[in-house]
Formats: structure tokens, sequence, C-alpha cells
């Protein structure tokens, strides 16, 4: 594996709610870290995952009350949320 996630792009209209945040969500995509080391954040080597790039862009997408959850690939669902 290579150090960034495979992406897609999404046209949405600027208006949306994901139009709104458009930049935050690129940032927080940015942010995700490669299938092979869920552990470290591709742009941020020094901070482990969640690192504060992903933290800021994902309070931001929530604020404008949308949920990160469909935006995190599901194996980082466990970091993000531990079970207790």
């Amino acid at each position: 594996m290579g150090w960034l996630r495979e992406v897609t792009a999404v046209v949405v209209a600027i208006d949306s709610p994901a139009g709104q945040v458009v930049e935050a969500i690129e940032q927080l995509s940015a942010h995700l870290p490669a299938p092979d080391q869920p552990a470290v954040c591709p742009l941020c080597l020094q901070q482990t995952w969640p690192c504060d790039g992903f933290d800021a862009a994902a309070r931001h997408i929530q604020a404008a009350g949308m949920p990160i959850g469909f935006l995190v690939p599901l194996d980082l669902h466990p970091t993000l949320w531990p079970t207790p």
C-alpha cells in the first residue's frame, strides 16, 4: 500500500450542507491514514491519527450539522469511537 487512501470526487451543490463545508471535507480526507498504517497521518507525520488536522476538520463539519461517520472509512471507526 501507499501513503494515501484511494479517493473519489463528488459534485455537490455549493448551497447544500456538504457544499458549505467542502474545504473541511477535503482536509478531513487528506488527513486519513493509509489502510496499512491506521495510526499514521500522511500529512502530520509527527502525530498519531487522529491528528490535529483531522480533528479541526471533523469539528468544523460536525458544527455544520453533518456527521463525520459517513466520511470516515469503516475500518477507522473503532479508533474514533472506541467501545467502552
